[in-house]
């Protein structure tokens, strides 16, 4: 497996204040009460994809939103960026950094971003009245557009290969957001998954285009059903659209539609392995969707395929069978030396984000020993 982030310092994000995670290693755990962080530690981490594109950070702010736009509306660009500050963003500023191995032997290196500026009102201009038009297109008349709005006026600055870069931004409620250019590869190879990602996205459409890939795929989904036979893309008749299909040996063809959440998300795990090969994956509530029964073996297999893929994993949990499961995942009687798994329990305060980090082995033998509780 590979570890690409050492070392992770969050100054400001969100509700993470001073957050400093050391010894980051192939399998690192999140956990902790709710409303403590855990989500946002995942968030920060995915900045470092591209630290320097705004594009990629307006992408981050609005991860929530799009998950909750499943079960009611979107807020708008501008406030989810305002969320990504920790409140009450007086002085706004989101700063945060790693330590990370570069391909290069004992090689180290660090990646920064930095938002920081101030909250000012700004003059509307014609660019700023034509994204309005765009906005109440369909509508049969528009708002009367105001002269000022409240505008975050400030500074992006990105360190990446030890080159430093700034970027004046400029960004209200009326700053258009469409055509921004979205970067095919970023600074890291990540990719994030929500508890609703199964919900709201093909699955089998990646799967398939790679025969040894779609053979690892099968084996996994017949944890649930043996005679799951294969992954099919077809055409439906009526609409020429395609179709995810699953082979069944006993109930023919049969669309993923027609299965539960839990083969889904399982599908979505596996896709996203195929997608983040030799890079960073971030899973929130790895659990979800999936009944406790089979936690051993799906997580056996999400380990198995990270180590096999070259990819670094930080998963979030707060269910204590998920976490024992994947804790179990490590032989540790057989690994004398060897432990593929941090554990970071973070525990909020007013002042900062307090945080405990602990090696898999040392939690599994207090955890057998002394019923050890990691979610406090």
């Amino acid at each position: 497996m590979a570890i690409y982030i050492q070392k992770l310092y969050v100054q400001s994000f969100r509700g993470i204040r001073e957050l400093r995670a050391e010894h980051l290693n192939h399998i690192n755990l999140i956990v902790g009460d709710n409303n403590c962080g855990k989500t946002s530690v995942l968030e920060a981490v995915l900045l470092l994809r591209d630290p320097s594109d705004f594009s990629n950070i307006l992408r981050v702010a609005r991860l929530r939103d799009q998950d909750r736009s499943l079960f009611a509306g979107q807020v708008s660009a501008y406030e989810s960026f305002c969320n990504l500050f920790s409140q009450p963003p007086k002085e706004p500023l989101i700063h945060l950094s790693a330590l990370l191995r570069t391909h290069w032997p004992n090689s180290e290196e660090k990646a920064e971003c930095t938002i920081s500026g101030e909250w000012t009102r700004v003059l509307l201009d014609s660019s700023d009245m034509l994204q309005l038009n765009r906005n109440f297109l369909s509508h049969k008349s528009m708002p009367e557009l105001p002269p000022e709005v409240e505008s975050f006026d400030g500074v992006l600055t990105s360190v990446m290969d030890g080159i430093q870069k700034n970027e004046h931004i400029v960004f209200h409620e009326y700053s258009d957001i469409t055509g921004r250019r979205v970067k095919r590869y970023g600074y890291l190879n990540m990719l994030y998954l929500s508890p609703v990602e199964h919900m709201k996205s093909t699955i089998i459409n990646r799967i398939v285009r790679d025969a040894d890939y779609k053979d690892i795929c099968l084996r996994i989904l017949q944890v649930f059903d043996p005679d799951i036979a294969d992954l099919l893309i077809l055409k439906n008749e009526r609409t020429n659209r395609p179709v995810e299909y699953i082979r069944h040996n006993r109930l023919g063809t049969m669309p993923v539609s027609t299965y539960g959440d839990g083969i889904r998300r399982v599908l979505m795990l596996a896709n996203a392995i195929a997608q983040t090969a030799g890079g960073i994956l971030l899973i929130d509530e790895v659990e979800t969707a999936i009944h406790a029964q089979y936690f051993y073996s799906i997580f056996q297999f999400l380990v198995k395929a990270c180590k096999q893929f070259d990819i670094q994993l930080f998963i979030t949990t707060h269910n204590i069978e998920a976490f024992d499961s994947l804790l179990s995942t490590q032989d540790y009687d057989q690994q004398q030396d060897q432990d593929d798994i941090t554990v970071l329990t973070l525990k909020k305060t007013q002042k900062q984000t307090l945080i405990r980090n602990m090696s898999g082995r040392e939690v599994s033998q207090n955890r057998e020993a002394f019923d050890f509780e990691v979610r406090i």
